[in-house]
């Protein structure tokens, strides 16, 4: 014998209700006995017996109706033959996504659902079919096959870098049934960590109900903390050469400091202890150039998978800088950046970025250059200057601007460059229009000044290439910027960040495809596995998290960093109503700690008899209704008034 839903059996606490009842009963209070009804007596002791039977009778029968409504609730089933079942089509979702890596105890979470999943295989008959969906490996297939060949498969599962969709899973599981069950009983086993962040709400298709059985640790997830985010350079990538920063953010539900180091190519160049949710800001010294790789990481903890984060980037050589005419005391900022390595001064045909007062010399601009645009030095050369920009694919054009008198820049203090243009003044500004009466969605404003005009405008030329057009020259009767501190901090940000806009990549996560990069024939994996590729081909990145190197006659000529969704990092376990809400439509059963076998195989496990026992309790109601309503009758015969005694006097007043 056993019970699908146990847990209902709590119901019968209330037999205890009957049981009260009827001790409450037997209290009476204070009889007084009149003379003329002692005779009654003698008839009340004979009929005491019968009325203590009688009551004890439907007081047993009312216990024992509430017990059998209650093992009726619970879903009894006898265990018939040993445990033999009817063919069953089972699809087993082993969630091995990178939260159940994580060590509870002495085990790793992973081990007790595979433990589970093994369960499930060892009570299985030669008739029954199995199907495994590894939930943390949504790119693999599901694989078919008996419960030897299904169980050597869960022994092999690992946690991957992953996440899981499990509603997605269970979704999947439930296709399967339907086109592969071939009559035989459905079931999901759906064995996991029941993590909040992999359940999203859905409903299933139109048919039956599928049984969902789910099975998730008991006990509360540890205490996790991870890296969550690096950040290279504020997010662009410095030259070769210069020295730069590493921004390390620090996620958890911890409140203590966190040790956090960053390598470089596996050797560390730095450390810092930021706290829990905060970011650390680390020194990076110069990059070589080309492709670089590198990761942050804090002490091991519970779930070892999220405490190294890769990052990886192809450093650019310093830009090259040309100039098509005189720019006065910028020429000599241009010389201190160009002598600290931030940009090489070179011919305006080969230059990456091309400062051009009036757009002078603009045939000679490279097609892929960012062109910088200065305005002429009158109102009478803008038409001049509005035809070359036409000519060029710049879709803006000069206007004469308000002669109303100086005006300061529209700084936001947290910018390093922008609170040192706050003590800036502007003699004179032209106003930028775009052609069209409105700009494209590419371009943007990057300075504005304080009554909310556009200063300097960025966006893409025609044919290739980036323009930048600025409102003012560099001269000193156009603004007090060519004496100030600011002028080098903002031709090192218009030649580098606002030229060029190099970003570290954003990465993949493990498990996705990504296309092969233009001359690379073979992949070195994170465990140093070597993979042959072609061009056009699409690559599936392996299930573990780090970097990828991509090879081109034997050299790196392109790396990518894998890393697991930061999602993964919280452990957080869905309650109740967040699991009726994913799994909407399916009849579910839960099951922690010891219980799985009691609830799985429900349609199988011998006979189910709630039924007979739900019909059993109805009868006994019934037989209790009519007891009780004899025993009403027999108590108003037995208290009616007998005749008068022979002296006239009545027997009871």
């Amino acid at each position: 014998m056993g019970f699908l839903q146990p847990i209902l059996l709590a119901l019968g606490v209330a037999a205890a209700v009957p049981i009260l009842l009827h001790l409450l009963q037997r209290y009476q209070g204070t009889r007084v006995v009149f003379p003329a009804l002692r005779y009654l007596r003698r008839a009340e002791r004979e009929h005491a017996r019968r009325i203590r039977i009688r009551q004890l009778l439907l007081m047993l029968m009312r216990v024992a109706a509430i017990a059998l409504l209650a093992a009726a609730a619970a879903r009894p089933f006898l265990r018939a033959g040993g445990g033999s079942h009817v063919p069953t089509a089972v699809v087993i979702v082993l969630d091995n996504s990178m939260s159940t890596g994580v060590v509870s105890g002495d085990r790793r979470v992973i081990d007790d659902l595979k433990a589970r999943a093994l369960e499930t295989l060892d009570r299985s008959d030669a008739q029954d079919r199995f199907w495994l969906v590894r939930a943390g490996s949504p790119w693999e297939p599901a694989w078919p096959g008996d419960a030897q060949e299904t169980a050597e498969r869960v022994r092999e599962t690992m946690a991957t870098g992953a996440a899981a969709d499990l509603a997605s899973a269970v979704e999947r599981a439930r296709a399967i049934l339907e086109a592969g069950a071939e009559g035989r009983a459905p079931e999901i086993h759906l064995l996991t960590d029941l993590q909040e962040t992999g359940l999203s709400g859905g409903a299933p298709g139109p048919g039956q109900p599928v049984p969902l059985l789910i099975w998730a640790p008991d006990d509360a997830p540890p205490r996790n903390q991870s890296v969550s985010e690096i950040e290279i350079g504020g997010g662009a990538i410095p030259p070769a050469g210069l020295r730069t920063t590493a921004a390390v953010r620090v996620s958890g539900d911890t409140d203590s400091t966190v040790t956090v180091r960053l390598a470089i190519e596996g050797r560390v160049v730095g450390a810092a202890t930021p706290a829990s949710g905060s970011a650390a800001l680390l020194a990076l010294p110069g990059l070589p150039q080309g492709p670089v790789w590198g990761y942050a990481e804090t002490d091991p903890d519970a779930l070892r998978a999220d405490d190294r984060r890769y990052f990886a980037l192809r450093v650019p050589q310093a830009p090259g800088v040309g100039v098509t005419a005189e720019l006065g005391l910028a020429e000599s900022a241009i010389d201190v950046l160009a002598g600290s390595g931030r940009i090489r001064r070179s011919g305006p045909g080969e230059a990456d970025a091309v400062l051009a007062p009036g757009l002078a010399g603009a045939s000679t601009i490279p097609a892929a250059a960012t062109v910088i645009v200065l305005p002429p030095g009158s109102e009478a050369e803008l038409p001049g200057l509005n035809r070359r920009l036409a000519e060029a694919g710049v879709p803006w054009r000069y206007e004469a601007g308000p002669d109303s008198g100086d005006t300061r820049f529209a700084v936001d203090a947290s910018d390093p460059l922008e609170s040192q243009l706050a003590a800036v003044r502007i003699h004179r500004a032209f106003r930028l229009a775009p052609t069209d009466g409105r700009p494209s969605g590419a371009d943007s404003a990057l300075l504005r000044l304080a009554d909310g005009t556009a200063w300097a405008v960025r966006g893409p030329r025609r044919g290739g290439g980036r323009f930048i057009l600025l409102a003012s020259t560099f001269a000193e009767d156009a603004s007090t910027l060519p004496a100030s501190a600011a002028l080098v901090p903002l031709l090192d940000r218009l030649l580098g960040a606002w030229s060029f806009s190099a970003r570290a990549p954003a990465g993949a996560e493990p498990g996705t495809e990504i296309a092969v990069p233009a001359g690379v024939s073979e992949v070195e994996r994170p465990d140093g596995a070597v993979e042959p590729v072609e061009l056009g081909m699409a690559y599936r990145l392996g299930p573990e998290p780090g970097v990828y190197r991509f090879r081109a006659d034997g050299r790196v000529v392109e790396t990518l960093a894998a890393n697991p969704p930061a999602r993964e990092s919280d452990l957080r376990r869905a309650d109740r109503s967040r699991i009726a809400d994913a799994f909407r439509g399916y009849a579910v059963s839960t099951a922690r700690g010891d219980g799985w076998t009691e609830i799985i195989y429900r349609s199988r496990l011998g006979s189910d008899v709630w039924r007979p026992v739900a019909l059993a309790a109805v009868l006994v109601l019934l037989l209790e209704s009519i007891a009780a309503a004899a025993g009403t009758r027999a108590g108003v015969r037995a208290t009616a008034v007998p005749a008068p005694a022979g002296d006239g006097t009545p027997a009871a007043t």
